[in-house]
């Protein structure tokens, strides 16, 4: 049978309630002294029961908190219960912990003789609290746009009031890797931050170079005796600085991207708190950083070539109009802009690919950067196009930058093992003088860039107003090229070529002319640059082949069987994909056999040696023959005719002209044919106007010839009339 509960059962009841609570439960008398103190008080307070009963409760009581306490409990000894937060100071280590308290009074027959109640450890949830409540207003002031600066701080701020007394700092990374610098520390002297900004990332920094090079934690307890402050110590210790705790920061891919670090004025190891909250302010500056770097890189990406990292037109049209306004036009200032255009850049891309053409533009950049110092404003416009601001500059100022730009792209670029020559074209305009709007002037200096062009390239032009009636006639050159082919406005003549040996005509060099009814006749020295540019150059290389070997096929039925002809290749052609097929299917729809075809190519294409050797031995497969044009003029290793499946070799005009009275180019040509002859190779000179030229050439054993000694071009039904001089 249960036993009844009389009143000392139901006081074990209540003592039992009291002592065994998950709460810290507490009695105090009317003096605010504890007289009752549960095992859950002691550990929440870190004071034992007899500590706690040889106390009065104000003693425990956080500063901030002891008027707020004493009016809670002079309410309950009113007879009110209460309820309301305070925290306390917990013995032995200083910490701060926040309570919920629950109070009710003592009262028998009437009378108030204390206080009991419970307390509630909510510490860790109230920091979680305030930490999510921190973090969402550091997102709320990025999302608003604050600064870099200012969020910065509020992070420092926000951490230091987690902390008992500590300041913070943010050291970030520099682009290298190897330095930090400055980033937020608003509570550390001014002049340590000063002296600190910039500290290498190394194994024995401090706390914070050294946590950075290990990717680890760095945790000094005291300055004054830790090995890692052995540079920077007289320096900390100037301001007060004994302990220094360092985290590294580190961006999604774990690379190191700054520290965080807490100094105190005392000596001081981190506990577990300390620990979870540098877990959280590493990450917190973790967002940050990466958010205004993306941010950056947003920002930089909008005003700069993502290729280059240059200024692109955006930016340099802004600098542009703002240089306008500062420009003191009434005391003579002038400013230029100039652009430059790269030379044969297509060539280069066609050849040796899309690839090595854009490591060779970060090249150019970073070279004529470097040239024209951190002062000037240069920008890409596009493709191979840059532009660059000349301020407070004169014209004889401006002329000199343009002939120390093409002074710096006098050597090689040296990419992949192959050695890539590169000049450029520059036009300059000026404001006030040709215009002042940013749009005239580019196209201005655009105009006198394409003068520049056709003055032979690595040259410098200054605008004229001729060059306007000039830049549209190219446009309708352009315009009308267009439709040349289908109006039939293309033909061939035929220049013959010698056998100096036999002293009779063995071939035909097939080279094109076009005869338009609204610009009448056009060079190709004026219309094949500008088929090249606008790709039109293929289809018209078609039709020169097409049409060459028709005409060869016209002249092997009437009479002139060995008779062999030679067709051009541009650069655009000799790379195009189907270059090989086309070149064969041509061959069979005109029934000419492949042994009386000559593919010429000039020197300048076998920049890329492994692609053109390859593309040759194709075409040496198919039975042409193949010859090196205008040999000697370009930058080409001699070595490399040993690989290349060549058959004849053209020596340029340029040595042929002069070499009757100048004993260097008879030299050179001497050279030429020797070197070939050892090779296997038959040597053909370009150019002979003289029977003196000739005789030199037919004394070193030249083996044939062509040049207006022995015809001009001529159209297809005059070639057969051709007499050979005896």
């Amino acid at each position: 049978m249960q036993p009844d509960l009389n009143s000392r059962s139901l006081f074990d009841v209540y003592k039992s309630l009291f002592n065994f609570n998950h709460d810290g439960c507490f009695a105090l008398d009317v003096q605010g002294n504890f007289i009752a103190f549960n095992e859950e008080a002691a550990v929440i307070t870190g004071y034992s029961l007899a500590e706690a009963t040889d106390m009065n409760f104000i003693s425990m009581i956080h500063d901030e908190f002891v008027d707020d306490a004493i009016q809670q409990f002079k309410s309950v000894i009113s007879g009110n219960r209460t309820k309301f937060e305070t925290a306390i100071f917990k013995n032995g280590t200083g910490e701060r912990i926040d309570l919920m308290i629950t109070a009710v009074p003592i009262a028998v027959d009437g009378d108030i003789l204390g206080i009991v109640g419970c307390a509630q450890d909510f510490t860790e949830k109230k920091e979680l609290e305030a930490l999510l409540r921190g973090q969402n207003r550091i997102l709320r002031m990025m999302a608003k746009g604050a600064s870099y600066q200012e969020v910065l701080d509020e992070v420092v701020y926000f951490i230091e009031s987690f902390t008992d007394g500590a300041h913070c700092s943010i050291l970030i990374a520099d682009q290298e890797g190897k330095r930090l610098l400055h980033g937020s520390s608003p509570n550390l002297p001014p002049a340590y931050n000063e002296a600190v900004d910039g500290i290498p990332i190394g194994p024995t920094v401090g706390s914070c170079g050294t946590s950075a090079f290990l990717k680890e934690s760095v945790v000094t307890t005291d300055i004054a005796s830790d090995p890692l402050w052995e540079e920077y110590r007289d320096l900390a210790l100037s301001y007060d600085l004994k302990a220094c705790w360092s985290t590294p920061v580190f961006d999604d891919d774990q690379r190191v991207i700054g520290t965080f670090g807490l100094y105190y004025c005392h000596k001081r190891s981190p506990r577990e708190k300390d620990r979870k909250i540098i877990r959280k302010a590493t990450d917190l500056a973790s967002l940050v950083i990466q958010h205004y770097r993306a941010k950056e890189r947003i920002n930089f990406m909008a005003y700069h070539d993502a290729l280059t990292g240059l200024a692109n037109r955006r930016l340099f049209d802004d600098r542009v109009k703002k240089a306008f306004a500062e420009t003191k036009v009434e005391d003579g200032e002038k400013l230029s802009l100039m652009f430059l255009d790269l030379d044969r850049f297509k060539y280069v891309n066609d050849s040796l690919g899309h690839s090595i053409g854009d490591r060779l533009l970060v090249y150019v950049a970073e070279k004529l950067k470097k040239s024209l110092g951190d002062r000037v404003v240069f920008s890409r416009q596009g493709g191979d196009e840059f532009a660059i601001l000349l301020e407070h500059t004169t014209r004889e100022k401006a002329e000199a930058v343009a002939r120390n730009i093409l002074k710096s792209l006098e050597e090689p670029f040296s990419i992949e093992g192959t050695d890539i020559f590169v000049t450029t074209s520059i036009g300059m305009s000026f404001y006030p003088d040709d215009g002042e709007e940013v749009d005239i002037l580019l196209s201005k200096a655009d105009v006198a860039m394409y003068q520049a062009k056709k003055q032979g390239r690595n040259n410098f032009q200054m605008y004229d107003v001729m060059l306007d009636r000039q830049a549209f006639e190219k446009l309708q050159v352009e315009n009308e090229l267009r439709k040349a082919l289908e109006r039939e406005e293309f033909v061939l003549h035929y220049q013959p070529i010698v056998n100096l040996c036999k002293n009779e005509i063995t071939g035909a060099e097939a080279l094109i002319r076009w005869q338009n009814d609204r610009v009448g006749f056009v060079s190709p020295d004026q219309f094949i640059p500008i088929a090249e540019e606008t790709g039109l150059i293929i289809p018209i290389g078609e039709w020169v082949l097409k049409t060459a070997l028709l005409q060869l096929k016209e002249w092997h039925g009437n009479g002139l069987e060995g008779l062999t002809v030679s067709v051009n290749l541009s650069i655009r052609q000799f790379y195009q994909p189907n270059l090989i097929s086309m070149v064969k299917e041509t061959l069979e729809l005109t029934g000419v056999e492949p042994r009386f075809l000559t593919i010429e190519i000039t020197e300048s294409m076998t920049m890329d040696v492994e692609k053109a050797s390859f593309i040759l031995h194709e075409l040496k497969k198919l039975g042409v023959n193949i010859s090196i044009d205008d040999f000697g003029t370009g930058y080409s290793s001699l070595s490399y005719l040993k690989r290349f499946p060549i058959d004849h070799l053209k020596i340029d005009r340029c040595f042929v002209m002069d070499i009757a009275e100048n004993k260097s180019d008879e030299n050179i040509a001497t050279t030429i044919i020797l070197m070939a002859h050892n090779l296997g190779l038959s040597v053909i000179a370009e150019g002979v106007e003289t029977a003196e030229q000739l005789g030199l050439l037919k004394q070193h054993r030249c083996n044939e010839a062509q040049g207006y000694h022995f015809s001009k071009p001529v159209p297809a039904e005059e070639f057969s009339k051709i007499k050979v001089p005896s």
